[in-house]
């Protein structure tokens, strides 16, 4: 097999070398997804009373976190909270446009004493560029209340890049004022300790080092996946967060949502481990993942993960599988867009489609796919153009997806409470 640039990337990290690798063999990786030092009691499960005991400083808050945190976006009920909480992992990240999330949140906290004790606990307003301190402090309250906390430990500015916000792309709203006099209103009376930025865009590691250069925001939250690391500039972030001492959480190390290429079904969850192992490879604090939020075996396997690093036969289920993933996977890079004559917004399409099937966000994706222009979700020439796909650089077939979204979606979607 050639070595092409990622399998460059994937192969040379500190730490990792064949001697090392030598440790869990190839054909064991293969078949369990699993070291051979670690006990569990069945395939793919620990053993009762195993924990995520890796813990890291989250840069400057110095507040220590584990390794793997809890994406709240699919929460149904505070259960896994509670048992990710008794297998180490304290970081949570919500949202005020996340469903119920908040308020499962909160419900966990009133049935459990003592939890909010043990929560790191991040979650996001979303200020447009003109939008008042006194709306964003608003906010904040509701999700204080919904949380029944006194204080969030992290209050980030949700989506950067995304546009999502009165179509600013993001620079409009770190330009705002207002968000810092709402920023020095919400510490002063001790209901944020501090604050962050967001963004999964396609041009995320440019918007992020504009936060940064605000002086503003002690952690970042990024998307960061072995598909798009280099491409997304995100060395060079990584970079300059370390510099500055920003605390990064990693989101998204899953691409594609756990979409997984045919003939890797089985392979699901060494996957999901070999993932995992990747991005806590880098400079960054914790990864937080949807899954923990919802699946006992997810998280179980997390922990799992976390027993050893990346080693070459994760490299070498990483490389194969992301060569079969590539054509399948958005990632945002605008170049079907800039070729779009007709101005539709392909990589939202792509991106509210993929929250319906792979998430199981159905309500928030169809919200978010209505809450586009009609003209922006798909045009009358989708069906006959093409020139999305022939201008994506790395094969998506971009019209057939813009189509299918919009049967997925609704051809004249209805908007839906609660969403962002």
């Amino acid at each position: 097999m050639a070595v092409t640039r990622r399998k460059v990337l994937l192969y040379t990290l500190g730490g990792v070398t064949t001697a090392a690798a030598g440790i869990v063999g190839v054909s064991e990786w293969r078949t369990h997804g699993r070291a051979s030092t670690l006990v569990r009691d069945k395939p793919g499960y620990l053993v009762k009373g195993a924990a995520l005991e890796t813990r890291r400083r989250l840069g400057r808050t110095g507040l220590e976190v584990g390794v793997v945190g809890i994406g709240a976006g699919g929460l149904q009920g505070p259960d896994p909270i509670r048992r990710a909480v008794d297998l180490g992992m304290n970081y949570i990240d919500t949202s005020t446009c996340y469903g119920g999330s908040e308020a499962i949140i909160g419900r966990a906290l009133r049935e459990n004493p003592g939890l909010r004790d043990k929560l790191v606990i991040a979650t996001k307003w979303d200020p447009g560029p003109k939008t008042p301190k006194e709306r964003m402090l608003e906010s904040l309250d509701q999700s204080l209340k919904r949380m029944g906390t006194d204080f969030v430990d992290v209050m980030q500015v949700h989506w950067l890049g995304g546009g999502h916000i009165d179509h600013d792309d993001g620079y409009g709203r770190l330009d705002n004022g207002e968000l810092y006099e709402a920023m020095e209103i919400a510490k002063s009376k001790g209901k944020v300790r501090f604050f962050g930025a967001t963004s999964h865009d396609g041009a995320r590691a440019k918007i992020l080092m504009h936060a940064i250069d605000k002086g503003k925001f002690d952690v970042l939250l990024v998307k960061m996946n072995v598909l798009d690391y280099e491409s997304a500039g995100i060395p060079a972030l990584l970079a300059k967060a370390k510099e500055k001492d920003v605390g990064v959480v990693a989101m998204k190390s899953q691409p594609g949502g756990m979409a997984i290429p045919k003939g890797y079904e089985s392979s699901k969850w060494n996957i999901y481990q070999a993932n995992l192992r990747w991005v806590l490879e880098r400079d960054i604090a914790c990864v937080v993942q949807s899954a923990i939020g919802t699946d006992e075996q997810a998280q179980d396997l997390a922990v799992g993960a976390t027993q050893d690093r990346f080693g070459m036969r994760d490299a070498e289920l990483l490389e194969t599988y992301a060569e079969a993933l590539s054509p399948d996977y958005c990632r945002s890079c605008g170049a079907c867009e800039e070729a779009c004559p007709d101005g539709v917004r392909i990589g939202a399409v792509l991106q509210f489609a993929m929250y319906h099937e792979r998430y199981g966000w159905k309500d928030r994706a169809k919200a978010h796919y209505a809450a586009l222009p009609p003209h922006e979700r798909v045009s009358d020439a989708c069906a006959s153009c093409g020139i999305c796909t022939a201008a994506c650089p790395y094969g998506v077939d971009a019209q057939g997806r813009v189509l299918a979204a919009r049967d997925l979606l609704g051809r004249n979607p209805r908007k839906f409470p609660g969403t962002c």
